[in-house]
């Protein structure tokens, strides 16, 4: 009888071990992930959708709602995850540890920036303070640029706390700026390799902004 007892016992450990190898050897990335690159100690933020497992891994960026960017190739294995993009000669290394991915983003010229990682999540504490003040509307952006501009207009369509925005130059388009209202300001942000923008506007619109371009005053135009 207690012959019996121990076999059965370490029969159901071998299985439990056994089990937990598989969901180890499974582990998957798939889904949306809230990421940061930091560029000349900048953090921007923005977000990758990441598909397939094991030997066959593939990710995109995102311009509002629309993916974007495509890799190439890409593998996750024992916890460590490697995405090639050739189309801009860049890497994106990481290691999954703890719920978080850590690594590099960038080239093979010694340019690579450190990159961050997790799932994205849609609570309301991590998308922003829901009493955001509304902007959405038309703005006017006064500036003095290389092109003999005057001012930009910066469209904004605004959902609570979540901002998707563009600036409309004499050359084109930012690309959708995204973020939220946190910590009393909206923080927007594009990402893409040919370049990277990161705009920060206080909640009072006469004050000025933080921009990669030299800095601007904004007022409001409905």
């Amino acid at each position: 009888m207690h012959i019996a007892s121990r076999t059965k016992l370490a029969a159901l450990t071998v299985l439990a071990i056994f089990a937990i190898a598989i969901l180890a050897s499974g582990q998957s990335l798939e889904g949306t992930l809230d990421a940061t690159v930091t560029v000349n100690n900048v953090s921007v933020p923005f977000r990758i959708e990441i598909d397939g497992t094991g030997a066959d891994v593939h990710s995109y960026f995102f311009n509002g709602d629309d993916r974007v960017n495509p890799s190439n190739s890409g593998a996750f294995q024992n916890g460590s995850l490697v995405l090639t993009f050739d189309s801009y000669a860049t890497k994106l290394e990481a290691t999954f540890k703890d719920g978080t991915l850590i690594g590099t983003y960038g080239g093979s010229a010694g340019n690579a920036h450190a990159f961050q990682a997790k799932r994205h999540d849609l609570s309301p504490t991590a998308t922003g303070d829901q009493h955001a003040p509304d902007i959405s509307g038309l703005w006017e952006i006064q500036v003095k640029s290389p092109k003999s501009e005057s001012a930009w207009h910066f469209v904004v369509n605004q959902t609570g706390a979540k901002i998707d925005a563009a600036i409309l130059r004499v050359d084109g388009d930012t690309g959708t700026l995204s973020g939220n209202f946190k910590d009393g300001k909206f923080i927007l942000s594009h990402f893409k390799e040919s370049g990277r923008f990161t705009w920060k506007r206080p909640r009072n619109p006469t004050v000025a902004c933080d921009c990669r371009s030299p800095a601007f005053m904004t007022h409001k135009t409905w």
